[in-house]
């Protein structure tokens, strides 16, 4: 039963809009015909074109790149716009067809305005664009005479035609990096020790995270490392570590970075930077402090991002009217520090990560 019910609603939404789309016609699929009207007789005009223009939220994708933005819409309801059965002739198909494309003229001022403006200030600009647009028609009514005038009406499509060759239709604006950028990433991957730390402690498995700060090509990077080995041999100074035990490795760095290398697939990015590398252990004496090993050092390495997508959100619910454009990646990250715990514990912290980053700047319009 509730199958049956579930199905019989289905149907009745499905129904609902294949019955809306019958009756709707945009205007991008072509010009009016006397099949986009109902006839009807009596009533003061002799037609009438029921034409809306509103909005709504479209998510597209153009090749990798997803637009979010909010899109201006421009029909006419066919159950609705009439036509007397006497009037059916070319001058009274043409003078709607100059409504129709008023109304597709200040859909496309409406994109570009909505394109540009915060969402919070879309409803203001709407209210007024919808109004100028209604106005214009009138206009129109007034000066056609309903229709009648011929010569009007040519001139009218004279003037909208070179109105709508004039605004570009649904192209999606050209935009441009602000300066500032941010970016979050996390990862696994694998770390090992050179010198003499490679001897007495074992490759680790590694977890990273971090956050970028960019201004233009710089980028300050904060990121930190939690890890897992094992020590090799035993190590015996004020700290007594012994084969076989667990380690844990964490490794905190700020770092100055530049993208050398930034175009539409690929970002390359070497770093400097200050590296903390932290070895902790559980004590194996009893009430004996956990063992710990830090050392404060440089860290240097290459971040490689692979761009997998893009999200242009041009519907950014930013207070500021911003919007913002974030790209999705595989971050590929190489990064050594240096290590000195005592003259004969020290050498090389190698790591490699591999992981997602998504990095985002606001934009601008070019």
């Amino acid at each position: 039963m509730n199958k049956l019910l579930k199905l019989i609603v289905v149907g009745f939404f499905l129904t609902t809009g294949l019955t809306a789309q019958k009756y709707k016609k945009e205007w991008s699929e072509g010009k009016l015909t006397w099949q986009d009207f109902t006839e009807k007789s009596g009533g003061k005009d002799v037609s009438e074109l029921k034409y809306f223009l509103g909005y709504n939220t479209q998510k597209k994708k153009y090749g990798d790149t997803t637009v979010i933005r909010i899109v201006a819409q421009c029909y006419i309801d066919k159950s609705l716009s009439y036509i007397k059965p006497e009037y059916k002739t070319n001058q009274y198909l043409r003078y709607n067809q100059v409504i129709f494309d008023i109304v597709e003229i200040f859909r496309r001022k409406l994109q570009y305005e909505m394109d540009r403006i915060s969402p919070y200030a879309i409803g203001d600009k709407f209210n007024h664009i919808y109004y100028l647009c209604n106005k214009e028609i009138d206009q129109f009514y007034k000066e056609s005479e309903a229709g009648q005038n011929q010569d009007i009406i040519t001139y009218w499509e004279q003037k909208v035609v070179t109105e709508l060759k004039a605004l570009k239709d649904d192209n999606i604006p050209e935009v441009e990096n602000r300066n500032f950028g941010y970016a979050l990433h996390a990862g696994l991957g694998t770390g090992s020790f050179a010198g003499t730390l490679g001897e007495y402690f074992s490759s680790s498995f590694n977890f990273i995270f971090g956050f970028d700060l960019a201004y233009k090509k710089s980028i300050l990077y904060l990121n930190g490392t939690l890890a897992s080995c094992k020590v090799k041999r035993d190590y015996v100074s004020d700290q007594n570590w012994n084969k076989g035990q667990n380690a844990n490795l964490a490794i905190i760095d700020v770092s100055y970075g530049y993208a050398m290398l930034d175009n539409h697939k690929v970002k390359l990015s070497p770093f400097v930077g200050l590296g903390i590398t932290e070895l902790t252990a559980k004590s194996n004496v009893e009430d004996e402090d956990n063992l710990s090993l830090v050392d404060y050092n440089m860290i240097m390495g290459l971040n490689a991002d692979y761009k997998l997508r893009t999200r242009l959100n041009l519907a950014s619910t930013s207070s500021l009217g911003m919007k913002e454009k974030v790209e999705t990646s595989l971050r590929a990250r190489l990064y050594v520090t240096k290590v000195n715990y005592y003259d004969d514990l020290k050498g090389y912290s190698i790591n490699l990560t591999i992981g997602l980053c998504g990095f985002g700047n606001m934009i601008r319009f070019k």
